[in-house]
């Protein structure tokens, strides 16, 4: 039995790889990640392939902290439901936003599967690529370094120690501490802050002040970027 983990990239369909999209034609097998009611991943898919024809499988990923013991029944069951499936199909498809790698829902499954299931996992456009890309800034070049941190467990004290050894920080989803953030960098002297909201989506908004983003344009797909500004010469 195989298992394809596909990055479907950060929400533009044509962001979605050659190789991606041949094995969403090839497999008729499809696991799409849930919060409820939102199948954005597969929504991506669906503007480039016809999966009228393929058994796609919802999988219901709540949104709560990983580490709480109450969630490993919950993803053993998950789990049990993609293997029950694969016996049948041999080979499918698990679909995650961005790249399987980076935060992806898939990895709270992959220690009940990786003794059962080979899993292969294909490389997607990650939403901090896609971010830098719509701003547009450089993350790093030559010997700079980036911290790439959950913003919801960032406390003042780290920021300020993490900006003095990395000139770029990304925030992943500020939108739940968004007073906090502007509390935090309002103390942070000689920083750029940039805020994307849904990049590469229609809806995609780039402010290049943090002080001028509205509550309304918070949002669970969204991204801070903080940038260290250069000392110059003799200073």
């Amino acid at each position: 039995m195989k298992l394809f983990v596909l990055g479907v990239g950060p929400g533009d369909p044509e962001l979605l790889t050659l190789k991606a999209k041949k094995i969403l034609e090839k497999v008729s097998l499809i696991f799409s990640p849930t919060g409820g009611k939102d199948h954005l991943a597969l929504s991506i898919v669906e503007k480039l392939i016809d999966v009228r024809d393929k058994r796609v499988i919802n999988l219901y990923f709540p949104m709560k902290k990983t580490k709480e013991e109450s969630l490993e029944a919950h993803w053993k069951q998950l789990s049990e439901k993609v293997v029950e499936e694969l016996k049948i199909f041999k080979e499918g498809a698990f679909i995650t936003l961005g790249d399987p790698s980076f935060y992806s829902t898939f990895f709270y499954l992959y220690p009940y599967l990786k003794s059962l299931v080979e899993v292969k996992l294909i490389p997607g456009v990650s939403s901090v690529s896609a971010v830098a890309c719509a701003i547009p800034l450089s993350l790093s070049i030559a010997d700079e370094k980036i911290a790439i941190l959950p913003a919801n467990y960032l406390t003042k004290e780290e920021a300020k120690n993490y900006l003095t050894y990395f000139e770029t920080l990304v925030l992943m989803k500020p939108h739940k501490s968004w007073s906090e953030i502007l509390n935090l960098l309002s103390e942070l002297p000689k920083v750029k802050t940039f805020y994307v909201k849904k990049a590469t989506f229609p809806e995609e908004e780039i402010y290049q002040n943090l002080c001028e983003v509205e509550e309304t344009s918070l949002d669970y797909f969204s991204i801070v970027i903080v940038k260290r500004e250069k000392e110059e010469d003799g200073t």
